[in-house]
C-alpha cells in the first residue's frame, strides 16, 4: 500500500491537473476543459510573476484552492498569503481551503490528517503538520513586515484584488501599483517567493492591462470563447459547462439589459474605459408624457438591407419632434424587417403621429426602398412628406452617432414615456460603443432632420386651435398648389382680419384626380358655405401648361389669382404675432390641418450650408408646396381687408378661365 501511495504521490506531483481532478472530483461536475491544464502549468511554472485572466465563472479562484492546498501538503512553501479584495473575501477563500483540509478523505488517505492539535487554526491562519502556514489579509491592508518563524512569505495569491474603486482613475490605479511593488514585493522571500494573480480586467487602465505589457510577467487570458460570438466557427473554452448557445443566450440577455461593455469585459475580457463610453446611465432622461403635443413630429428610418438575424443590422427608427435644443424622442424600435414592412411601418408611424414627415437614409436604396414607397402613395391614396437623408460619407458610423454626445451630457435628449417605452433605445445607449447601434444611428439624424432655419420661427402653440367650427357668415378659401410630385389645398376661413387654417390636404395624384376628391369633400363638409379656389400668380400665368388650373375649372371652381410666390413668402408672419380679443390673427386647427402645423412648426425652413450659411429658397417637397399656395391667397385676401370675399360680389372669368372682381352687374 505504502509503495501504492508513494506512485500516486509522485503522479500528483508531477500533474497537478490530473491531481485536482482526482483529488477533488465533488468540485468538478461538468469535464475540466483543457485550459484548466494550462492554468495549473502556470501555478507550478518556475516564474516568480504570473498572472491569470479568465472569464467570470471559469473557476479560476476553484483551482487555486485546489492548488495551493496540494502544494501545502507537498511542503513545496513554507509561508502562503491569500490576499483577496477585502480581508474578508480573503477570509472566505481560505475557508474553503480549511474545509478541504479537514473534511477530504483522499487527501487525508495520502498525507495524513491536515489539521493538528497545537497548530494555529482560525479565522485568518491554518497551519498544517508540516508547519506550512497559509495567511488571508485584504488588499486594503499594509503589506509590510510579515513574518512566520524565520519565514518570509514565499508565495503570495493576489485573487481579484480590484473593484471599481480601485480602477477609477489613474490615481487608483497608481496607487495599487504601488503597493504591489513598494510593499508587497519587498515583503516577499527574495530567493523562493513567487506571486500569482488571477482577476478579470474592470477598466482600460488597470493592474490587468498594466501587468499585461510588462515582460516581467507570464500572463495568460482566458475569454469565454475562442473568436466572434455569431461566427459559427468560434468554439467555447468551456463547451460542457458552457456551450455556445448558453453564451450566445447570455450576451443578448445582457445587451437587452443595455449591459453588453460588462459581458464583454467580464466573459470577453476586453477592457472598457471610461473615456469609451460617451453615453453614461445618468444622461437619459426621461418624462411621463408629451410636454408639447402640438409639435409636428418626424419619423427618422434607418433601414437594414439584409433580414439576417445573426449578421444584419437591424431597420432602426424613432420617432422625434423638437422644442428648442431638446429633442423629445416618442418612439423607437430596432427590428429585422423586410422592405415592405418597413414601407408599412412609415405609414403606419406616420399616422399615429398626426401626418409626421418621414426621413429616411437613402444611401443605395434610392430604388431598392423610395420608389416602392411613392408607388405605395399612389395605392394607399395617402401622401407621406419624405425627406431622403445621406449617410456621412467623412465619418464611419460611431463617429457619426458621437454627435449625440453634446446632447446627452445637457440632458436635451428625452425619452417620452419613459425607460419601459424604449428598451431597445436605452440598450443601445448604455451599451454604445459595443453591441448594435442601429436605433442610436437613427436618432443621430436628428442633427440634419432639424438643421435650417424655420420661414415662421414665431409660430407656437399660441397659432393653435382645436375643433373649430367655421360659421356659415364667414367666407371660406381654398388655397390650391401643385408641384410635379403632389397636390395640396388649404382650406382658410377668413374671420375679418383673422384666419384660421381649417383643413389642409396633400395629395401624391395628378391633379385632375386631387382637385375633383377635394372639392367634393369642402362641399359636403360645409354645404351652404361661400367657397372660393385661389391659386399663386406663377401658376396663373403658366395656366395652359399647368394641369392643376383646367382641374379647377372642371371642378366649377375658377380659381382667384393670388400673390406671386416669391413676393408673398413671409407673409403669414404679421398675423402670426398679431393678437386681437385675446387670440393672434393666424390660427391652425392642430387636428383637421396636421399639415400646415407640421409645415409651420419646422417643415417649412430654409436650409443651411456647412458654411453655416442660410439657403435663399426654403427646402422643396410638400412643406413647402402647402405653404406657398397659402401664402399667396392671404398676401391679396390680406391686402383686401377680406373685403375680396362679400355677400353678392360680383365675379367675372377671362378667357383663361381665371376669376376676377367686376363691377359689371351679373346676369
Amino acid at each position: 500500500m505504502a509503495l501504492t501511495n508513494a506512485a500516486l504521490l509522485k503522479a500528483i506531483s508531477e500533474d497537478r491537473a490530473l491531481a485536482s481532478s482526482m483529488m477533488f472530483p465533488h468540485r468538478h461536475p461538468q469535464a475540466s476543459p483543457a485550459f484548466h491544464v494550462e492554468v495549473m502549468d502556470l501555478w507550478r511554472s518556475v516564474d516568480e510573476f504570473a498572472m491569470i485572466e479568465a472569464f467570470r465563472e471559469g473557476a479560476k479562484s476553484t483551482l487555486s484552492e485546489e492548488f495551493l492546498l496540494l502544494e501545502a501538503a507537498f511542503g513545496n512553501f513554507g509561508y502562503c498569503l491569500i490576499i483577496g479584495e477585502t480581508y474578508t473575501k480573503a477570509c472566505q477563500r481560505l475557508e474553503a481551503i480549511k474545509f478541504e483540509a479537514s473534511r477530504n478523505m483522499k487527501l487525508q488517505s495520502l498525507f495524513g490528517r491536515l489539521k493538528a492539535a497545537g497548530r494555529l487554526w482560525n479565522e485568518h491562519q491554518i497551519e498544517l503538520p508540516n508547519g506550512v502556514l497559509l495567511e488571508a489579509h485584504g488588499w486594503e491592508e499594509e503589506l509590510r513586515g510579515f513574518k512566520w518563524h524565520d519565514l518570509r512569505p514565499d508565495r503570495a495569491y493576489l485573487d481579484d484584488i480590484e473593484n471599481k474603486e480601485r480602477v477609477k482613475d489613474a490615481a487608483a490605479v497608481n496607487a495599487s501599483m504601488n503597493k504591489l511593488y513598494l510593499e508587497l514585493m519587498p515583503a516577499m522571500d527574495k530567493v523562493k517567493g513567487k506571486i500569482r494573480f488571477t482577476q478579470t480586467p474592470l477598466a482600460e487602465d488597470c493592474l490587468v492591462t498594466r501587468l499585461r505589457d510588462n515582460p516581467d510577467w507570464t500572463t495568460r487570458r482566458f475569454p469565454i470563447c475562442n473568436g466572434d460570438i455569431d461566427d459559427p466557427a468560434t468554439e467555447s473554452l468551456w463547451p460542457d459547462r458552457y456551450p455556445m448557445e448558453w453564451i450566445r443566450k447570455k450576451r443578448d440577455e445582457m445587451e437587452r439589459a443595455g449591459q453588453l461593455r460588462g459581458f464583454m469585459q467580464e466573459y470577453m475580457l476586453e477592457a472598457i474605459g471610461t473615456q469609451d463610453k460617451p453615453f453614461e446611465e445618468d444622461h437619459i432622461r426621461e418624462c411621463a408624457l408629451d410636454p408639447a403635443p402640438w409639435l409636428p413630429k418626424v419619423v427618422i428610418t434607418d433601414p437594414a438591407r439584409t433580414t439576417d438575424v445573426k449578421k444584419s443590422d437591424r431597420t432602426g427608427r424613432v420617432v422625434v419632434s423638437r422644442l428648442g435644443t431638446r429633442i423629445f424622442v416618442h418612439d423607437s424600435s430596432g427590428e429585422y424587417w423586410k422592405p415592405d414592412e418597413i414601407i408599412d411601418d412609415a405609414f403606419k408611424s406616420s399616422g399615429r403621429h398626426g401626418n409626421a414627415s418621414v426621413a429616411i437614409e437613402k444611401n443605395s436604396l434610392d430604388e431598392w426602398l423610395l420608389q416602392p414607397m411613392r408607388a405605395e402613395m399612389l395605392r394607399r391614396g395617402t401622401t407621406l412628406v419624405l425627406r431622403a437623408l445621406s449617410a456621412p460619407q467623412d465619418r464611419d458610423k460611431v463617429q457619426f452617432i458621437m454627435g449625440l454626445q453634446p446632447f446627452f451630457q445637457a440632458g436635451d435628449i428625452v425619452l417620452v414615456g419613459g425607460r419601459g417605452a424604449h428598451p431597445k433605445l436605452v440598450s443601445e445607449i448604455l451599451n454604445f460603443p459595443s453591441g448594435k447601434r442601429d436605433i442610436l444611428n437613427a436618432l443621430a439624424y436628428v442633427q440634419r432632420v432639424f438643421a435650417g432655419i424655420p420661414v415662421y420661427e414665431d409660430f407656437g402653440e399660441w397659432n393653435l386651435t382645436s375643433e373649430y367650427e367655421p360659421t356659415q357668415q364667414n367666407p371660406l378659401a381654398l388655397a390650391f398648389n401643385a408641384s410635379g410630385t403632389e397636390t395640396t389645398a388649404a382650406l382658410v376661413c377668413i374671420e375679418g382680419q383673422r384666419a384660421v387654417i381649417v383643413a389642409d390636404w396633400v395629395s401624391p395624384v395628378p391633379p385632375k384626380d386631387a382637385v375633383p376628391d377635394i372639392a367634393q369633400l369642402v362641399r359636403a363638409a360645409f354645404p351652404r358655405a361661400r367657397i372660393t379656389a385661389w391659386l399663386p400668380a406663377d401658376v396663373v400665368d403658366q395656366s395652359d401648361r399647368m394641369p392643376i388650373v383646367p382641374a379647377l375649372r372642371a371642378a366649377n371652381m375658377h380659381p382667384m389669382r393670388g400673390a406671386y410666390i416669391n413676393i408673398s413668402r413671409g407673409a403669414l408672419s404679421p398675423l402670426i404675432r398679431t393678437e386681437a380679443k385675446g387670440r393672434r390673427l393666424l390660427l391652425v386647427d392642430r387636428d383637421g390641418a396636421t399639415h400646415t402645423l407640421n409645415a409651420m412648426a419646422g417643415g417649412y425652413v430654409f436650409p443651411m450650408d456647412r458654411s453655416g450659411n442660410k439657403g435663399s429658397l426654403p427646402e422643396t417637397g410638400p412643406h413647402r408646396t402647402l405653404i406657398e399656395g397659402l401664402e399667396a391667397a392671404i398676401q391679396v385676401i390680406g391686402s383686401q381687408r377680406a373685403d375680396v370675399l362679400p355677400e353678392g360680389v360680383n365675379m367675372g372669368t377671362n378667357p383663361q378661365g381665371v376669376s376676377y372682381l367686376t363691377t359689371l352687374p351679373r346676369r
